[in-house]
């Protein structure tokens, strides 16, 4: 069972799907990285790229981040996103989207919408993180002194640099990894 760890919404569980294709982010794993990234959230606009269940998300939106797009091409993912985000009461600060994240990146461009702090925890196996960086580089959907956090397998190593954005940490815990990426302007 996932829960949220800290914040409005600490100590409620959310639901999961039971699937292959997602995996809930460990609390342990959790705890840790919104420790590192605790200087990012408040009043930060995040995007949750690969949302799942939305987790990340909401995790973040429970520890003081005004708004959080959420966006999954699963449709079942949206509508679980959907009742987490009803069950922690944070669906007014929240939009979902159910698009390819390549499609939802263009959309975001267009709009001219900016991002703060950016959650990327895709399949593992699917080799998203370069290319996803890369198109959040190129339609320049993200702030000045943005962050970028990357869960992945810790045996795979992500580049130093990804477009504008330089990699500043990587914690492993067992078998996953977080990589914390920033664009600090001059």
């Amino acid at each position: 069972m996932v829960r949220v760890i800290s914040g409005t919404a600490g100590g409620l569980k959310l639901q999961t799907l039971e699937s292959e294709s997602t995996k809930p982010t460990l609390d342990r794993v959790k705890e840790a990285a919104f420790s590192m990234l605790k200087d990012d959230i408040y009043g930060a606009t995040v995007l949750d790229l690969f949302s799942g269940s939305g987790a990340l998300g909401i995790e973040a939106l429970s520890r003081g981040a005004e708004k959080c797009c959420f966006n999954d091409k699963n449709k079942a993912c949206c509508d679980l996103i959907r009742k987490n985000l009803s069950h922690t009461k944070l669906e007014h600060c929240a939009e979902i989207f159910c698009s390819d994240y390549t499609e939802i990146i263009t959309f975001f461009r267009k709009k001219d919408l900016k991002f703060d702090l950016i959650l990327l925890d895709p399949p593992y196996a699917g080799g998203f993180y370069e290319e996803a960086i890369e198109l959040i580089s190129k339609n320049h959907i993200y702030s000045d002194y943005a962050t970028i956090y990357c869960e992945h397998r810790a045996a795979d190593e992500l580049p130093e640099e990804i477009g504008v954005f330089s990699k500043v940490k990587t914690k492993k815990y067992g078998t996953v990894a977080v990589s914390i990426f920033r664009n600090e302007v001059d």
